[in-house]
């Protein structure tokens, strides 16, 4: 799938009419009349004069305001039922690709530096995890999961050579909050001792991504994070030599459409 449209806007310059002073008025109104400058992008004589309010051509070009969007995308699990190994701590490398779910969402972000945005978002997710994937495992548990995740987070943006290029790349760091309710499989569930846990609990996610403008309203981009989380229970249960906490990850296809935002910046 083609992740980034190519794009380019037309900009749209406005052209300012000067003053004309009348035959009959006096010299001191005359080079009153003359020295006023309408406000412009230009430099007159004497120092900078700003424009009152940003152009349209502006606001394209800083892209300050804020962006409503969906994203869609697949979701992983690293857990000690998902993992591909008996001693590998969790990682992207002990993905179980074959069990590759989907996930779907919404977000808002408001961009207020050249540098900086704030992004909500809701996260709806399923992850799988099998023994029966996983190479030197014998005890054949199988789990499925469904995340329901709310995330405030920050994104930084990468310096650009030129500002103008319509490609942004960013990392972002946030927390969230979630809620699951994991199904467990064992071989002899009535020999087997099912822990108590607690179905909200919170996460940090965190990850990069990039999108690129196509036009005044319109934006798609692409992003992976992951979340990491404080217990061990995502896939229903825990061992006592666990290597680490589980966790899950999103990779996303996100459009969004945008409102630019009209404060003025100097």
């Amino acid at each position: 799938m083609r992740l980034f449209l190519v794009g380019f806007t037309a900009f749209i310059f406005i052209l300012v009419t000067p003053f004309e002073s009348d035959a009959g008025e006096n010299k001191s109104e005359q080079q009153e009349l003359f020295s006023f400058q309408p406000p412009s992008r230009s430099r007159p004589p004497g120092g900078t004069r700003r424009p009152l309010q940003l152009s349209r051509r502006d606001m394209f070009l800083l892209r300050y305001g804020w962006d409503i969007g969906v994203n869609v995308g697949t979701s992983h699990s690293l857990t000690d039922v998902s993992g591909t190994s008996v001693s590998q701590r969790p990682s992207f490398l002990n993905t179980q690709w074959s069990t590759t779910s989907i996930n779907a969402g919404i977000f808002t972000r408001y961009k207020f530096h050249e540098f900086f945005a704030a992004r909500a978002a809701f996260n709806y997710g399923k992850i799988h995890g099998a023994d029966s994937l996983a190479t030197g495992r014998t005890r054949d548990f199988y789990f499925n999961n469904t995340i329901y995740e709310f995330a405030v987070v920050g994104e930084v943006y990468a310096p650009k050579a030129y500002p103008t290029f319509p490609l942004d790349i960013y990392a972002f760091l946030g927390v969230a909050g979630f809620y699951h309710n994991p199904e467990l499989t064992v071989p002899d569930p009535e020999n087997f001792q099912f822990d108590d846990f607690n179905n909200f609990q919170p996460s940090i996610p965190m990850g990069l991504g990039a999108y690129y403008v196509i036009s005044n309203d319109f934006r798609i981009g692409y992003e992976i994070g992951w979340r990491k989380t404080f217990f061990d229970y995502l896939d229903g249960f825990t061992r006592p030599w666990s290597r680490g906490n589980d966790s899950y990850y999103f990779s996303k296809i996100k459009v969004s459409f945008f409102i630019p935002d009209n404060v003025r910046r100097w």
